[in-house]
């Protein structure tokens, strides 16, 4: 926190339009922000003074950055630059994942003074689990509480049909990294990943690994790399010893699921019996899925100008998550399963 002076002469510049000694003030605060090894925080209030006062969330922040490298053959991106509005406590973590993301977000933040001891912040971070349990909502948080803007890799322009590009593009992501401070998303990292002794693996993906591994190991950047699997056991086992912490997110259990359905109803006038039937409904069911009733209900009163809905609109927002799953359980009968993202 700012010293009490600092706040006064920074509102009181700010009252009488005094440009100048509002920059003053800023820099000041800055400037003890870097004294008390809070780096992350003094790095985006110094980008905000500089590249102006918008909100995180308009497009026009997100503008400030370098163009995202391309793929040379299909021209397309191969990073989308994103600004989430997603925190830790709209989650539902158990103590050992939360615990576990308090940490990566303290020793961050806590850079320099790790540094100073001769140690590194967790810069690496692998998150596994089933689909639709909050890996990527998990990465976009982590992201928020930092204040720092998400990186995302789009995997389906980085992998490249032709010899020797994907590696090529994966210098690129890294390389444009290092010009900044992110949090660097790899989702769905088995697309890279995969283990070299898989026998069904064409040798172009065994030089992607020996690729990313090398890339990942001379990377010197200031940010912090996320990946995200549903299929952690596909992954090459020299790839699982670069990273510095890993966390399983599993399917919630009905008391995570209810509270889960508190958070996202909470705009909305709820009734217990609301919240029980559709907990008691969504048996077996995903983070993602129990996210998919709640915004049809929420969708539905905001149609009709309400702040409730009924017994029929709350039968009719389960009966649609019934015909879905029905869906996907034929797809997967037919040999065609159906891969969620989270």
């Amino acid at each position: 926190m700012a010293r009490a002076d600092l706040l006064k002469k920074l509102f009181h510049s700010f009252k009488s339009r005094d440009d100048r000694a509002f920059a003053e003030a800023a820099e000041e605060i800055i400037d003890e922000e870097r004294k008390k090894h809070h780096p992350v925080v003094a790095n985006e209030l110094e980008r905000i003074l500089k590249n102006g006062t918008a909100s995180p969330s308009e497009p026009q922040m997100l503008s400030t950055f370098d163009p995202p490298p391309r793929d040379p053959e299909r021209k397309t991106s191969l990073l989308e630059i994103r600004r989430t509005d997603r925190y830790l406590d709209d989650l539902v973590l158990t103590d050992v994942v939360r615990n576990g993301v308090d940490r990566v977000i303290r020793e961050f933040r806590e850079w320099d003074v790790l540094e100073a001891n001769g140690l590194t912040p967790t810069k690496r971070l692998l998150l596994c689990g089933p689909p639709g349990c909050g890996k990527t909502a998990t990465a976009e948080a982590i992201a928020s509480e930092l204040g720092l803007p998400l990186l995302y890799v789009r995997f389906d322009s980085v992998v490249s049909s032709l010899l020797g590009e994907t590696a090529a593009n994966l210098r690129k992501v890294f390389d444009y990294a290092d010009r900044g401070q992110w949090v660097m998303f790899f989702d769905e990292f088995d697309a890279i990943g995969r283990s070299r002794d898989d026998v069904t693996e064409h040798g172009e993906i065994k030089r992607v690994v020996n690729s990313y591994l090398q890339i990942m190991d001379n990377f010197k950047g200031r940010s912090l790399v996320i990946a995200a699997t549903n299929f952690e056991s596909v992954l090459d086992r020299a790839l699982w010893r670069r990273f510095d912490d890993v966390l399983r997110l599993e399917r919630p259990s009905a008391d995570q699921l209810k509270v889960l359905v508190q958070k996202r109803l909470r705009p909305l006038s709820t009734q217990p019996k609301h919240i029980q039937s559709i907990v008691a409904h969504l048996q077996n069911a995903t983070f993602a899925d129990a996210e998919q009733v709640c915004l049809d209900l929420r969708k539905q009163c905001a149609l009709d100008g309400k702040k409730s809905f009924s017994e029929k609109e709350l039968k009719d927002a389960l009966d649609r998550y019934s015909y879905r799953q029905s869906i996907r359980s034929n797809a997967d009968v037919d040999g065609n399963p159906v891969v969620d993202k989270d």
